[in-house]
């Protein structure tokens, strides 16, 4: 039963009094409402949290938040489009909108996938993903759901003649993280960072990415130890210029002086 004899309980009045002085209560509507404050507190807050799928539909799926059915669209489902294997799994999303007056409520699974892997992730990570698209500029890979790009001159040493020559879809890859947009979730992959000797990815893909944690390890120390460089001939420069100025301010202020002693000085007399 929902309630039981003597048990204390919340109720939202829905009638006037009737002749009687009787009033309708309902237990129902007043969750309902509490069920919007609740989803409205977290969308405030950009909270993350699970819903489970309930159902498919062309658009696609509806899903249960709070005892509230809300809409996921096909476009913010991560991994394509959701189908009827998903009904009844647990996904984390976010909020697109939340809008009582007129029972809206829209969330996105990208958006909170895209947060959590997106903090995750870092300039100079070696990742696995998956070839989805191919276009003359490049290929787009699956990173842990987000989409990169893989910039057909960031593939080899070597000029890459022929994209579909060296990769296709659906084709496994290693590769490493040389730019991310944290803020709209785009992120560059290369993979010539990866190659041992320079053209390796046309010529033994293969073996790139058996040995690309080790590649990518060289890569770095390659990297940190040209920037040391950089450093010390930026301070040798500037401690240049710096003698430099005193040498000219010591010979400015002697003449100066030199100026002054020759001015003040008495002439001889006859």
């Amino acid at each position: 039963d929902a309630v039981s004899l003597d048990q204390e309980m919340e109720f939202k009045i829905i009638s006037s009094e009737n002749e009687n002085g009787q009033v309708t209560v309902s237990i129902k509507r007043l969750q309902f409402e509490q069920a919007w404050e609740k989803v409205q507190a977290m969308q405030i807050e950009d909270a993350v949290f699970e819903t489970e799928i309930l159902s498919i539909n062309r658009g696609g799926a509806v899903c249960l938040l709070e005892g509230l059915r809300g809409f996921l669209p096909g476009s913010h489902f991560v991994g394509g489009v959701p189908d009827e294997t998903m009904i009844g799994n647990k996904i984390k999303v976010k909020f697109l909108d939340v809008n009582p007056e007129n029972g809206k409520l829209v969330v996105s699974n990208k958006r909170a996938v895209l947060e959590h892997e997106m903090q995750e992730l870092s300039r100079g990570d070696v990742v696995d993903g998956v070839v989805k698209a191919l276009k003359p500029y490049g290929a787009f890979v699956d990173v842990r759901g987000l989409s990169g790009l893989l910039h057909i001159s960031q593939i080899s040493y070597h000029r890459v003649e022929d994209l579909a020559a060296v990769l296709s879809i659906g084709q496994e890859l290693k590769c490493m993280i040389i730019d991310h947009d944290k803020a709209n979730g785009r992120i560059a992959l290369s993979t010539k960072t990866l190659e041992p000797q320079p053209g390796d990815m046309l010529k033994d893909a293969d073996m790139v990415y058996q040995q690309a944690d080790e590649t990518a390890r060289q890569y770095h120390e390659k990297m940190e130890a040209e920037r040391k460089q950089r450093e010390e001939a930026a301070k040798s420069i500037v401690m240049g210029l710096g003698e430099g100025l005193d040498n000219v301010e010591s010979d400015l202020l002697s003449g100066i002086t030199d100026g002054i002693d020759s001015l003040l000085k008495p002439e001889p007399t006859n």
